[in-house]
């Protein structure tokens, strides 16, 4: 990334391998800036333009993140111009990117704790207000930028474009939630934040865009968003979801950038969650887990806790990326109480039409998980399992119960029956609905057939 004071910067001459000319040192200007945050790793993309001489060979200094290595850089877009020189002048420093956090918030879903007993009162929040969570930020390590420096050729004299990407471990970021309610409980404003940690060294004026996901191989990465993928161009290989945080100047440290600012309330309603399994097991494969020991003996929880649903608006959480969520009760009195904590947008509830948060155990309810049988035909490349789920219900009313279930085998599964209505919440999670009479049971049966 072309630093603000290193625009206008003469670069030292250089010498072209194989020949005796001496490239002139040309200023170059930073046109357009793109930073793609993913989970691992920042994608950092940059056009810049350069006015090359009558002598056909320009030399340029740029500053990008520091750490960048020589394989962390390429050029994605010559711009009709010829590359003779691409180096890093200053060493790579060994340091780590950033320390460890004093109080790291996960980025990966957390299994939820199921054996805290229902607390008496709600805890009281700590903030006048209600801002969204606001994750720990690293400590920064200082950092100098790393000087690359660029040998072009071009066909005739005039002004060049060329784009180059590189990846940096520079810039850690966290995402977290708030849900803020009144005491009606029938509503819940949604509010969060993106808190963007930079050490590169550099101040980044980039159009920004968050990615929940691994980068992967950040060449194909770079070569997709070249080529379109940021505005949804068509491609082969699956692209994630980019959260657009529109220009964003990440200056050293920390930089927070508000998401939902705006979203009107949402609908909220009391529920009954029974979630025997969580996602401990889920096998992300295609080829599904065959081992008839998974999970048999993982129905023991009965707990079903006491939960509230807030529907979720599709078209202002699409991309948003996984974080904590709390939820938070305003008081008459105007102050805060904590209700209950949970994870929104995590991958096994990315198609949700509802976020759920559990808020304690649900006193004279309880659950059961049975698998009552199973098969395996390789000849077909089939596996089948069948379960039955039953709610107790010891109150004196009838009751509405959501029973999670997750198909942790592999994703590559079908319901072939359920007793009960059925909707898909993410890629191996979804969720039966059944109504519980007063002092009796209910009971749910539903069978999964995975293929391979």
């Amino acid at each position: 990334m072309v630093s603000r004071a290193a625009v206008g910067r003469i670069a030292l001459a250089l010498c072209i391998a194989g020949c005796g000319a001496r490239p002139h040192p040309v200023p170059v200007t930073a046109t357009d800036e793109t930073v793609t945050l993913y989970r691992d790793r920042a994608l950092v993309r940059q056009r810049v333009e350069v006015a090359v001489p009558p002598s056909g060979t320009a030399a340029i200094a740029l500053e990008v993140a520091a750490g960048v290595a020589p394989s962390d850089l390429a050029i994605l877009d010559r711009g009709g111009l010829t590359i003779s020189v691409l180096r890093v002048v200053n060493a790579v420093s060994d340091a780590p990117p950033f320390a460890v956090r004093d109080a790291a918030v996960p980025s990966e879903p957390a299994e939820p704790e199921l054996a805290e007993p229902e607390p008496a009162e709600p805890e009281p929040a700590t903030a006048d207000d209600a801002p969204a969570a606001r994750p720990a930020p690293p400590r920064a390590v200082p950092a100098a930028p790393t000087e690359v420096e660029i040998v072009v050729a071009a066909p005739r004299e005039g002004r060049f474009a060329l784009s180059l990407g590189y990846v940096t471990d520079r810039l850690p970021w966290e995402a977290a939630y708030t849900m803020t309610t009144t005491a009606a409980r029938d509503h819940a404003v949604v509010r969060g934040a993106v808190a963007i940690r930079n050490t590169t060294g550099v101040v980044l004026r980039a159009r920004t865009y968050v990615a929940d996901a691994e980068l992967g191989a950040w060449r194909d990465r770079a070569a997709e968003q070249l080529a379109g993928s940021l505005i949804g161009a068509a491609s082969d290989a699956p692209t994630p979801a980019l959260r657009d945080l529109g220009v964003v100047a990440l200056r050293d440290g920390e930089t927070r950038v508000e998401l939902l600012a705006g979203d009107p309330p949402r609908t909220m309603r009391s529920v009954l969650v029974y979630d025997p399994i969580g996602t401990r097991l889920d096998h992300p494969g295609a080829a599904p887990i065959s081992d008839p020991a998974l999970g048999a003996d993982a129905g023991g929880a009965t707990r079903v806790t006491e939960s509230f649903e807030i529907d979720r608006a599709g078209h202002t959480t699409a991309g948003l990326p996984a974080g904590p969520v709390r939820l938070l009760e305003r008081r008459p009195d105007g102050s805060l109480a904590v209700l209950g904590e949970s994870h929104l947008f995590d991958v096994a509830t990315r198609v949700a039409d509802v976020d759920t948060v559990a808020v304690g155990t649900a006193d004279g309810v309880t659950g059961r998980r049975e698998r009552r049988d199973w098969s395996k035909d390789s000849d077909q490349k089939r596996f089948s399992e069948e379960f039955l789920l039953t709610i107790e219900n010891a109150r004196p009313r009838s009751i509405d119960v959501v029973i999670r279930e997750h198909l942790y085998r592999g994703q590559n599964w079908t319901l072939a029956y359920q007793s009960a209505m059925a909707a898909k919440e993410g890629p191996q999670q979804i969720s039966l609905r059944t109504r519980v009479p007063a002092n009796g049971r209910a009971k749910v049966l539903y069978v999964v057939v995975y293929t391979w």
